[in-house]
């Protein structure tokens, strides 16, 4: 992926991510297996960038709450609903962007095969373009991998360029 728009995918996903969990969630929503998570995020036509996080339900449960206190303002619509084994998200939020607040609307669907994966497609619409695009197709994954490695804990997270880091450190729990 280009340098260039790597910061139009991570506020693609973030969009992506923070209207997902901006409210209440439903108790139905699917829930990963606890263990190793290898995930994979990408714009189209990007190279997918790979992490790997370390689960336990306390964590997978601590990511919805950590999201849901990022976003809660930033978000002015938001509808959410599992139907079978798929997760759709639609929402209206307004992020702050390199020229002013930006409106980002956008429309995913994860679908779940059953706790060990799932994909998800989003489409985001920006309102003022951001780097000269109005609009992105991301798209992201997860497969359980496993067991965690010895030494890690719930909550590290291994990013792309190897640098180890724990997601419950960045929400303060």
């Amino acid at each position: 992926m280009s340098v260039r728009f790597r910061p139009l995918l991570a506020l693609s996903l973030l969009g992506l991510a923070g209207s997902v969990l901006a409210v209440d969630l439903p108790s139905n929503l699917p829930k990963r297996k606890p263990g190793l998570w290898e995930m994979q995020m990408g714009a189209a036509g990007g190279q997918p960038q790979m992490m790997k996080l370390c689960i336990d339900e306390a964590t997978d449960q601590a990511m919805y709450q950590m999201g849901a206190q990022m976003s809660g303002s930033m978000c002015s619509k938001f509808e959410l609903s599992v139907k079978g084994n798929t997760v759709i998200a639609d929402g209206v939020c307004s992020v702050p962007g390199p020229q002013g607040n930006i409106t980002m609307t956008s429309h995913s669907e994860t679908r779940f095969d059953g706790d060990t994966s799932y994909h998800t497609d989003g489409h985001i619409q920006y309102s003022p373009a951001l780097m000269g695009r109005s609009e992105a197709t991301v798209s992201s994954g997860g497969r359980w991998v496993g067991s965690c490695t010895a030494g890690q804990k719930p909550g590290d997270m291994t990013l792309p360029n190897g640098q180890v880091m724990n997601i419950k450190d960045m929400g303060g729990h």
